[in-house]
């Protein structure tokens, strides 16, 4: 039995007794009151747009949802922020136009959820701004269209170990919470499911140390969602079951504050992009576990940014948790980040390790990736990494595909096997990462990268699992030195004789040069020197790519090769020497 749930409005995200007195403290910030401006600028803006319609793209809604929740958040702050009437009757037009949508397109659940936590958001805090018919609208849809296809039929979510456990869940406690005083039992029945449930993907997601599998991206969707499922619990019930206590996820920001380089840019494995933006959940955490250290300036510049912006249209979604900063947001002391070493942990599900010799814009940074191509999001890198100095990303990872881009060609994107579609899209597959090849052949997907000694001068990865079927033994060791420099060394073994090993390399920089490869990027150099005969071979990305890829322009693969003697074992070591 849970405990019993406050009988008046607004009860989600707040506290029914204090309500919103925390946006008081909030206006007091600079920070806090330059985001309020821009909430209240997009709410104008919103004034003028037409509601959304159900337009789908491909097999997703979701375009649509997300736009939802963004304009209900938006409106729905700016109407507390500034007491005006126009915007609730905005939201109120919003979430009647959703409520009247044909279904949310339960076959894609992430849809459901979304434009669920969106009009529970808005009923809940403009309940008393609605009159009884638009009340009785939005209250129907969220239990016939949201909560109740959650009940109908199997849904794989429910107990799974990714994002969609934490985003659908979460939509549907929002819509439970919002209903509860008409549907008790159902709101109950929802609400601990979540409880129950949530768990398996948090330990996946953040255990032990608080790396996010799925790479930092995904860490913005899936913490995101998390953070507003335990804020709904502790704003109704004034705790979280115990939730917040799941190791890693206390420690979460430092996997943030690690993946970002000294650029700017993420260590982007998996589906993942360049940048993170400012977070909700950076604000949620920062404040719930008093860490002002991870209001970092990478942070401060991103929430600057995100205030500063005045865009004239909003047809498509923003940033769409970011009004709820508004609750959390503080004027945190700036301290610095001192921690030079991230490591995921033995038992993470995709094991990383994170190098740099110091916080200058010129320090040298090493992201290191272990885990299985198999895994979530998983793309064909076991044992590849990032590289970074003198301000210049030099070995690099291309990141995430358009989803819809090539489903609509259709191949096979989410289908995880050997032979798949999704090994030959250049940005998922071998072809683009920093790793070696056996013969030209991929890794394996069912192996696993483990690493096997993470040490604060060295990395070592065990990739034998990956290359099975060619080699006995394979071994990577990546140094990252005090003088920046990084060596990357491969010992093989059990190799058939002759046989072909390519040792490869994605880069964005200039790059010319046979023996010793030299790297050229914002009139800064990198030699890149290795311990075998035989020139570097340089080609461009689209000498490699599909017609079904997205372009990758100024990409480099450089590479070279080597042959296995006759006692089957091979070592193979490349030097990365800065400025040289």
């Amino acid at each position: 039995m849970l405990p019993e749930i406050a009988d008046t409005h607004p009860r989600l995200l707040v506290n029914p007794k204090t309500k919103f007195q925390a946006l008081e403290k909030v206006l007091g910030t600079s920070a806090g009151r330059a985001l309020a401006e821009r909430v209240v600028h997009d709410a104008e803006v919103l004034l003028k747009e037409v509601p959304v319609e159900r337009v789908m793209q491909g097999r997703r809604l979701l375009a649509v949802s997300r736009n939802v929740l963004y304009r209900v958040n938006s409106l729905a702050m700016a109407y507390h922020l500034t007491r005006e009437r126009r915007f609730a009757e905005r939201a109120a037009q919003e979430m009647c136009a959703v409520a009247g949508f044909s279904d949310w397109n339960p076959s894609h659940f992430l849809d459901v959820a979304e434009i669920t936590l969106a009009l529970a958001v808005g009923y809940d805090w403009l309940y008393d701004m609605l009159n009884d018919e638009q009340r009785l609208k939005i209250r129907t849809a969220i239990i016939e269209k949201g909560i109740k296809p959650s009940f109908s039929g199997r849904h794989w979510w429910i107990t799974g170990k990714n994002n969609w456990n934490q985003v659908c869940h979460a939509g549907m406690v929002a819509g439970a919470l919002a209903v509860a005083d008409s549907e008790p039992e159902l709101a109950e029945k929802t609400i601990l499911r979540a409880i129950r449930n949530l768990p398996r993907s948090m330990k996946a997601s953040f255990s032990p140390n608080g790396a996010y599998p799925e790479g930092p991206t995904y860490w913005g969707y899936g913490t995101e969602f998390t953070v507003v499922l335990l804020a709904l619990l502790e704003g109704a019930f004034g705790q979280d079951f115990g939730l917040s206590e799941i190791p890693g996820f206390s420690v979460t920001g430092d996997f943030v504050i690690a993946s970002t380089a000294p650029t700017g840019e993420l260590f982007n494995y998996a589906d993942c992009g360049k940048r993170l933006g400012s977070s909700f959940a950076m604000h949620w955490l920062i404040h719930r576990f008093n860490r002002p250290d991870w209001f970092s300036k990478n942070e401060r510049k991103a929430l600057a940014r995100e205030a500063k912006r005045r865009p004239r249209t909003l047809k498509n979604s923003q940033n769409r948790l970011l009004p709820l900063s508004l609750l959390y947001l503080r004027d945190w002391p700036e301290t610095a980040n001192r921690n030079l070493l991230f490591y995921s942990g033995d038992a993470a599900e995709v094991p990383i390790a994170v190098y740099r010799t110091g916080w200058k814009s010129t320090d040298a940074y090493l992201g290191v990736k272990g885990g299985s191509p198999s895994g979530p999001h998983g793309h064909m890198d076991g044992g590849s990494f990032v590289y970074e100095a003198d301000g210049v990303r030099w070995a690099s990872d291309l990141g995430s595909e358009n989803y819809h881009r090539i489903e609509s060609q259709g191949l096979a994107l989410w289908d995880a096997g050997q032979e798949s579609d999704r090994w030959r899209i250049f940005r998922i597959g071998p072809d683009s990462h920093n790793i070696f090849r056996i013969d030209g052949g991929p890794q394996l997907v069912k192996g696993r990268a483990e690493i096997i000694d993470f040490r604060p001068d060295r990395c070592v990865l065990d990739l034998t699992s990956l290359y099975a079927d060619k080699a006995k033994k394979a071994v990577r060791r990546l140094e990252l030195r005090p003088d920046r420099s990084l060596k990357v060394t491969d010992v093989l073994s059990g190799l058939k004789p002759n046989s072909r090993i390519c040792w490869q390399l994605c880069t964005a920089a200039e790059a010319s040069g046979a023996e010793t490869l030299r790297l050229r990027s914002g009139g800064k150099t990198l030699a890149v020197r290795k311990n075998r005969d035989g020139r570097w071979r340089i080609v461009s990305a689209e000498s490699l790519m599909h017609g079904f890829d997205s372009p990758n322009p100024g990409i480099r693969i450089v590479s070279f090769d080597a042959l296995v003697p006759a006692d089957g074992s091979l070592e193979l070591s490349v030097e990365f020497l800065p400025g040289e």
